[in-house]
């Protein structure tokens, strides 16, 4: 298999799982949505992982309509997701109450938002433009190929790929502890960006090794996620208060993550970035 070819299959895999969960995401499944999400991340990050081997024709018009799906994707899920932390009622508090009754109307306000742009002819068209820009990568010779001659063998530039991305994120994430919220959020998508170039081709990876280094993935990103969820709680709700004009409203305050509990999950952090740099899977 040459390295067109593995591209276009792994980005029609994903432009399948987009159009198997647009009707539940439509009908407001939460999990559909993540889906979409999910397979939309995952196209990119094969595009980035296959970078040399992908055409440029048309990629600016397709990187412009994939941020704009992922725009409608991202704020119904970060709404659904911070909306797991808002306070239970049973506390009878009036703020939490209040709060939740106005994040209930802007979570069916994204929805029904999201509906109308997956109904849409843009969508359509998003999706029938990607089908032909991948089509084109299968058939058609890549730069790369042509300074080299003939077709660079997958297994060659995966494992090297692989090598290099582990490289750049075990040492960014010596850091992690001191990072600035917005360095630590491109942090996580970094770790998440290799958890799936990973998963493409675990057949390649020893399975001792990948499944070392998928298990530390994970873990990392459920330490920076929940960090990064509570960070979103906090600015849904600031800019939700914006829209009450209500000076009395504290909202973003119900989102608070005591340091400690912040201090704990970037040590854990940390300890899993020291280990995943001692493995050796590439």
């Amino acid at each position: 298999m040459t390295c067109q070819t593995a591209f276009s299959t792994i980005a029609h895999g994903c432009l399948h799982d987009l159009a198997a969960n647009q009707g539940a995401a439509c009908d407001g499944d939460r999990e559909a949505v993540h889906r979409m999400r999910i397979a939309l991340t995952r196209l990119r990050t094969a595009r980035s992982f296959f970078l040399p081997f992908t055409a440029t024709t048309r990629w600016a018009y397709l990187r412009a309509e994939l941020k704009w799906l992922n725009r409608h994707l991202s704020k119904v899920r970060d709404l659904d997701v911070a909306a797991e932390r808002l306070p239970p009622l049973d506390r009878q508090a009036l703020e939490a109450q209040s709060l939740r009754e106005t994040w209930q109307r802007a979570c069916n306000a994204s929805h029904r938002q999201l509906k109308r742009a997956l109904r849409s002819n843009r969508y359509r068209t998003l999706i029938h433009e990607t089908s032909n820009w991948i089509k084109r990568a299968d058939s058609s010779n890549s730069p790369e190929q042509s300074r080299q001659g003939k077709p660079r063998s997958l297994m060659t530039y995966s494992t090297r790929q692989l090598g290099r991305w582990h490289r750049k994120l075990f040492k960014q994430g010596r850091s992690v502890e001191n990072m600035s919220v917005r360095r630590r959020h491109q942090l996580r998508k970094k770790s998440k960006r290799l958890r799936y170039a990973v998963e493409f081709f675990e057949p390649l990876v020893p399975k001792s090794e990948s499944k070392a280094l998928l298990r530390s993935l994970r873990k990392i990103q459920k330490c920076l996620g929940q960090l990064n969820d509570a960070e979103q709680g906090r600015t849904i709700a600031l800019a939700l208060e914006k829209k009450a004009r209500d000076d009395t409203t504290r909202w973003h305050l119900l989102f608070r993550t005591d340091q400690k509990t912040e201090r704990r999950m970037l040590k854990t952090a940390f300890r899993t970035f020291r280990q995943m740099e001692e493995l050796k899977p590439f």
